[in-house]
């Protein structure tokens, strides 16, 4: 799958994925965790890149691309899509905090959005020592605070979700050296809060990983 969205719903995995070939693609599908398979899945039309997913209190949203749209599923026995919102400029990652809606757009930027109306509540933009991190792709929010993929890197950072400061920075070159194949670049972060597991994955990479964060000399 050209993966751009992972997350995990009450310890079920659900995956967002793009369509660079603007084939009709795009979908978000609930995936065996061990077996890869599709159970459910859900597609939009040629010309819809979809980007990052979210699920708050049984709503999946997925963001596009470049079509300035967020949809809304229905996560009961199957996926049902229910609504949209419009948003101005282009669609990354997407995670929540159990309040608000989370979003980057590609640049340092990330914006909190009313799950409800989709209206922003505040903005916070990404920095380390050396200047703003651009690129910030995939979301996950995992204890208080939220991981980035940063596109076409290695590289995700921890973000301080109040200030935008970027808390560490984590090395995914040994994950895309084992898993990469002849997929592309790194991208998909779940976790599990009912097992405390984290996976990662990219973009069409055969495999889904359990990873574990090191600290650096420990």
């Amino acid at each position: 799958s050209f993966t751009q969205g992972l997350e995990f719903y009450e310890g079920r995995l659900y995956e967002g994925t793009g369509d660079p070939g603007n084939q009709g693609k795009t979908l978000v599908a609930e995936v065996n965790l061990i077996s890869g398979e599709k159970k459910q899945q859900i597609g939009l039309g040629v010309g819809y890149f979809g980007e990052g997913i979210t699920i708050m209190d049984d709503l999946l949203y997925q963001l596009t691309w470049q079509n300035e749209k967020c949809y809304t599923y229905l996560i009961d026995s199957s996926l049902k899509l229910s609504g949209e919102f419009n948003y101005k400029g282009e669609g990354w990652g997407l995670c929540n905090n159990g309040a608000s809606l989370i979003m980057s757009n590609g640049t340092e930027r990330i914006t909190y959005r009313n799950p409800k109306t989709f209206a922003i509540e505040k903005t916070i933009e990404v920095y380390n020592n050396h200047g703003p991190i651009n690129y910030l792709n995939e979301l996950e929010f995992i204890d208080g605070k939220i991981y980035a993929n940063v596109w076409t890197t290695n590289m995700l950072v921890v973000i301080d979700p109040q200030t935008g400061k970027v808390l560490q920075e984590i090395d995914g070159t040994p994950l895309v050296r084992q898993g990469k194949g002849s997929g592309e670049v790194l991208n998909g972060i779940a976790h599990d809060s009912n097992t405390g597991k984290t996976y990662m994955t990219g973009k069409n990479w055969s495999k889904i990983f359990e990873v574990e964060f090191v600290v650096q000399g420990s």
